[in-house]
């Protein structure tokens, strides 16, 4: 009886250590991803994702990777400060600003889609597509650019919407995984 007993401590320890080092794991991930703006490229020299970023980091990108437009899926919030400081970089630095709302967590029309779609095509390149934490809409953003302008194949774009960018394909957000398998 006391066998078993300690068979248990010990397998409840194994458990709590490895729960754990998962949980520091994903913590440390997010932690990350906040921290570098979750700026990746979707198609290098072409088009890039990213969370919100702040003055310093967009001002850095847009001139690293010579970006000459932005498309906001947080969609015009006037008066606000990370938006008014977006437009008025984008000003001085001469790229286009466009404002496009797009929901985390609410399945998007196809009338809209094909709006962001033929957004992608006259934009002006290389572009940057951004969302708050540049998980979910970008994520979708960039899966749809893969399909549609990379010609790449649904596995593929898949990609753009998965925890290495922060997307966690339950929970609200995974209506976009629903929709992307559906438009497809």
């Amino acid at each position: 009886q006391m066998g078993y007993i300690k068979i248990l401590k010990i397998e409840f320890k194994t458990a709590a250590i490895v729960i754990c080092f998962i949980l520091t794991t994903i913590a440390l991930r997010f932690w990350y991803l906040e921290e570098q703006g979750n700026f990746h490229p979707i198609t290098p020299g072409e088009a890039y994702r990213s969370a919100q970023l702040d003055e310093d980091e967009l001002e850095y990108y847009l001139n690293k990777f010579k970006i000459r437009s932005i498309i906001n899926l947080r969609g015009k919030h006037i008066g606000e400060l990370w938006y008014e400081e977006e437009r008025r970089i984008c000003k001085r630095l001469g790229v286009k600003h466009y404002d496009f709302r797009l929901s985390a967590n609410k399945v998007p029309c196809l009338k809209k889609i094909n709006k962001l779609l033929k957004l992608f095509q006259t934009a002006p390149r290389p572009v940057l597509i951004h969302s708050r934490a540049g998980a979910d809409r970008s994520g979708l953003a960039a899966a749809l650019w893969k399909i549609a302008i990379d010609g790449a194949p649904i596995w593929v774009a898949k990609k753009q919407l998965s925890i290495r960018y922060g997307h966690l394909p339950f929970g609200p957000t995974q209506v976009l995984d629903g929709f992307l398998d559906q438009w497809v």
